[in-house]
Order: structure tokens, then sequence, then C-alpha cells
């Protein structure tokens, strides 16, 4: 059977970056899923810092479990997939200790220059999504140092976050995730992440309150056949350091032959042979859940490394009575799959994007094959659907796409099935409106600025993975601060995939910390209602433009791809949120002459 090489994609993509398709590396191997320890320490405090009671207590550990009759070794929080729902109030402090009781990993053969290769599993930390809260990825949070390195809570260790919500934070969904750069990807495709749901004004609609809700985490299972001896499962994601999981398979240019699904480091196949390697394209093995119940299955296939075998598996049903209304938030967790959903044969209420409510419903009819809303990766959505007066069953559909890397065949996420005896229940007109986000003004703009998500292949700054992931053409650094932006100022951004003759060979999520931003328009179409989002779809060949306000929070934060694989390997920069913005020396130059000539006279 023939394998398709990535040289001959390449050609056949018109010389595209083929971003998401060059494997890439990782490790880790936990020499046991035993969990020794019975009390973590914390990391060290800092001066200013106490010792806190938390609200919630977050356990990063392994779990042993079985998904469609397979036994699968996953990272979860609190041993379940997804993580415990954290509920809290604007106006309030979260308090949440993370406490890490994964096993180490060996990651002695990393070459600690190079970030952007995937290292130190063992490590994690915590980001909330879509909360407007104080920079908390850098050490220590809120800190303005741009030589302050990632929060890295080790194996045995535990630390306690204190996050201060906003008074006008904007009720409805967000969520949690590891974010430490290097482990993301394998953390969160192994099962760590949950749901966090701020409670506010909308919860208080007489139509939505009168509502059933069903909340739906979506999240992916990124799977290897285990190299560990004896073990007592088939299936996990621990990758050695520098092991890579090829997607595609070797071609006659290439110094060493392989097949698709083999495992290189820098380039050369393992000897032994191993199953498991970090990838940036497909998995041997692929579950997708729906509140941690797979509904979904994909298999890599060899003969067409882009198109996985693909399994529909039996979804999860939600009753509802005839004219009844259900409100139900819908969370993409998924490390890297852009979600085109759809309710089969029902208009779409949508309430809110990412946690921000419109001013009143958006109706998105049913139309075939049409999505009603598009989820990125970390995308959240919030509708109401009255149930038809037709009883019988009614999917709630990822449609197929060809938007990435991977084809992504249609997928059913769920059933509706509505029976019981017809009710007639109401749909609210308006809904509260937001404070926190006013429009932002032509004449609030203090500067515009343009970035380029693109890949290049094969990888020039980062041989190890193969392929370079990169922002205005470089790759992340930690210490780095290319951007500097100022409190209580505006800035106008413009986000661009390029075509495939410039490296745009897939769209990409465009997600930022600390401020939600407004859309001005998506692909120079101005969208038809205002939304307010933390991360959205950039599609290839396209561009995006949305305006920021900096508001309330200083220190150094980070935007990026929220495909995590190419976060990880390097499409992710660094920001800085400065309290005032200087007064530049030319400036300063004129205001001295200035004064010396008024001086004179």
């Amino acid at each position: 059977m023939k394998n398709v090489s990535r040289r001959n994609f390449m050609a056949l993509a018109a010389g595209a970056a083929a971003s998401a398709a060059a494997p890439s590396i990782n490790a880790q191997q936990p020499t046991s899923h035993q969990m020794p320890m019975e009390e973590a320490p914390p990391l060290p405090l800092r001066p200013d810092e106490e010792y806190v009671v938390p609200d919630h207590t977050l356990e990063a550990k392994w779990k042993i479990m079985t998904l469609d009759g397979v036994k699968v070794k996953v990272r979860t929080y609190n041993g379940n997939i997804p993580g415990p729902l954290i509920v809290a109030q604007a106006g309030t402090k979260l308090k949440i200790r993370l406490k890490n009781l994964l096993t180490p990993y060996d990651s002695s053969a990393w070459d600690s220059r190079q970030m952007n290769v995937p290292h130190m599993l063992d490590h994690t930390n915590l980001h909330l999504h879509g909360l407007d809260v104080a920079t908390h990825i850098f050490d220590p949070p809120g800190t303005s140092d741009c030589a302050a390195p990632m929060i890295s809570i080790g194996p045995n260790e535990y630390k306690d976050y204190t996050f201060d919500i906003p008074q006008d934070q904007p009720p409805g969904l967000r969520w949690y995730h590891p974010h430490a750069h290097g482990a993301t990807a394998v953390q969160a495709v192994s099962g760590m992440a949950g749901g966090v749901i701020i409670k506010g004004a909308i919860d208080e609609v007489p139509e939505i309150k009168a509502a059933q809700e069903f909340r739906i985490v979506l999240q992916d299972i990124g799977l290897f056949e285990t190299d560990e001896p004896h073990a007592d499962y088939a299936e996990s994601y621990e990758p050695r350091q520098n092991a890579m999981w090829q997607t595609y398979g070797s071609d006659q240019y290439d110094q060493y032959q392989y097949p698709s699904g083999s495992v290189t480091i820098d380039g050369k196949p393992t000897n032994p042979s191993q199953a498991c390697g970090f990838t940036t394209g497909d998995y041997h093995l692929r579950f997708y859940l729906a509140n941690g119940s797979p509904y979904f299955r994909e298999r890599h296939n060899p003969d067409n490394p882009t198109a996985p075998h693909s399994f529909q598996l039996t979804p999860a049903v939600f009753k509802m009575r005839p004219g009844e209304v259900a409100r139900f938030r819908m969370l993409n967790g998924c490390s890297d799959l852009m979600m085109p959903i759809q309710v089969e044969n029902h208009p779409m209420h949508l309430l809110a994007m990412d946690g921000n409510n419109f001013d009143h419903p958006e109706v998105k009819e049913y139309v075939p094959n049409a999505p009603q809303v598009i989820l990125a990766p970390a995308n959240r959505a919030e509708f109401l659907i009255k149930a038809s007066t037709k009883p019988g069953k009614y999917r709630i559909l990822q449609l197929a796409q060809k938007a990435q890397f991977l084809e992504a065949a249609q997928k059913t996420i769920a059933t509706i099935e509505v029976e019981g005896e017809p009710m007639n229940m109401d749909l609210p007109l308006n809904l509260p409106t937001l404070t926190r986000y006013p429009p932002i003004s032509d004449a609030e703009i203090v500067r515009k600025r343009r970035f380029v998500f693109s890949g290049l292949y094969p990888g020039k700054q980062n041989p190890t993975v193969g392929i370079d992931f990169r922002i205005n053409n470089q790759l992340y650094d930690e210490f780095a601060i290319p951007t500097t932006v100022f409190l209580d100022t505006c800035e106008e951004w413009t986000i661009e995939v390029p075509d495939a003759a410039r490296g745009g060979s897939e769209g990409h999520p465009f997600h930022i910390h600390v401020n939600n931003f407004e859309v001005v328009s998506v692909a120079g179409i101005v969208p038809p209602h205002r939304l307010i989002q933390d991360t959205i779809w950039v599609a290839q060949n396209t561009a995006t433009v949305i305006r920021l306000r900096f508001k309330q929070w200083t220190g150094k934060a980070v935007f990026h791809c929220h495909i995590l694989p190419h976060e990880d390997t390097g499409m992710m920069q660094n920001f800085l949120i400065a309290k005032t913005m200087p007064v530049h020396h030319h400036e300063r130059s004129i205001k001295s002459l200035e004064e010396k000539s008024s001086q004179k006279n």
C-alpha cells in the first residue's frame, strides 16, 4: 500500500506549509500510575503572600479508564474527565489550589535553549480561560517583569491561586486548563480541562430561569499504543523526550525511510521502534467525548494520513417535551478541532459567545448542511432550543469540514429526544446589557497592529519538531516582549492567516489572555450583531479585525493559536500591559524647547 509522503503533500498543496502535518516531539514516561503522595508540599511563598483556604482543590493525576472497550491511561483533574465544574459570582474572590500528582518524567534529553520543543510533561500550571482576571501564567501572578518565567508546578507540589473576579464580569461559561509551555497539548488532549460558570443577571431572565439546562463539555483524547512493558492499559499519551510521531511517512529524498505512523528522533526512526511520540498532526487513536463519554472514534489511516478512519459511537440523549425551551451551554475544549455546530431541524436562539451575552437572542435558522455557530477550539456558545412540536429524535451535529490539516468527518455530538406532553414555553426578547465592554470608537484607537499566523515546512527555527509555527515569523520566546500596550487605551489588531504559498496551510484560532475583544470584521465582513469574544477562528487566506480595551489589569501575558500543538511548538507571543503610556523623546524635547522659549519671553 502506498503512503502519502510529506513532500508529496507539499506538492499537492501548492507549496503549503503543511503546518499541522509534520510530526513533533514530546516526552513523558511515568514509571507508575500509582499516586504514593499523601500531601504535596506548597511552592515557596513570596514575602507578600499568605496561605489561603481554597474554595476548590484541583488535583492533576493519572487515571486508568475504559473508552469504547479500550483500556486507556489519561490525565485528569480529581480523577474525572472533564474536571469538576467551578461556579462563582462576579465581584468575589475565587481561590483554587492546584496539586500536581503526576509522576516524574525524564526530560534530561531536552535542550533547554529549545523552549518550543515539548518537554517537562510532569510540570503544570493553571489558566482560567476567558475570565477578565489578573495575569496568572507568569511567576508571580500579575508580574510586569519581562524576565519572569512561567509558573511551573512540579510533581508533588501545589500552588494556591487567588483570582479577583471583576464586579462587572459578564456571567457565562468559561473554563480552565493547563498552560505550562511545552506540556499544554499533551496534558489537555489526555483529559485535563473543566468548566467555569459565572452566575449573574442573565440567569435571572424569567424565560431562561424557567428552562432546564444542558451543559456539554467537548474534549478529545489523543492516544498511542503504550511503550511501557507489562502495562495494564492499551493506549496512553506518554511520549519520550524528543520523540516525534510522524503523521506522514518518509519519501525518497529523506535520509531515513519509515512509514506513516512511525516515531523518529531528529528524523531518524527509533531503534527499537517506539509507538508513541509528540504529534502536531494525527494520533494513532482518538476519542471525542461529551461530558466524559465517547461519542466518536478516529483511527489513523496510513493510506491517507490526513483523513482518519472515522466511527460514530452512541451519543448522549437530552430529553425535551414538545414546545419546551432548554438552555444549552457548549464548550469546545478540544485540542485542535474547529467545530461547525448545527441543531437538526431547529432554530438556534444564540444567547452568548465566550460567556458574553448579546442584547437580545440572535436567531440562527436551521439550513441543511450549514452551521448555526462555529466553535473554534476554546470557544463557548450558549443558546436556547425550543423543541419542535413534532416528537422525534434530532441530532446536535458537528458538520464535516476540511478547513484544517486533518479532515473532520461529521459527528453526532448528542441527540435531542422530543417526547411527552406538549407545552408552549416562552423565549426571551431581551437580555441584560453588558457594562464591561462599551463599544470602542475610531477616536479611541491609539495604535493599529498586524499579526500573521503562519507555518514553515521543513522547520528551520525548530528543527527538532520539524516545522515552524510562527507569529510574525517568530517562534515563542518566554523572555521576549514583542508587544507593549498601555492600561486604559484601545488598539485595533488585524489577525491574518495567509494563503498556502505564504505558509497559511490551515486556519488558526486566535486567543488572548486578560481582556476580551470586540470583533470588527471577519474576512472583510462586519458581523450582523456585536461580538465580544476571547477566541476567534481565522480561516486560511483571511484576516480578522478586532479591537481591544486594556482594562483594569497590568502585567505580562500571552496571545496564541489555540490549536494546542501549535501553541506548544512556537505559535505564541508575550505582550506587556504597562500602567502608563510614556511620553516619547521627541515630545519631551519639544516640550522642553517650548518651556525655555516661554521663560525667555
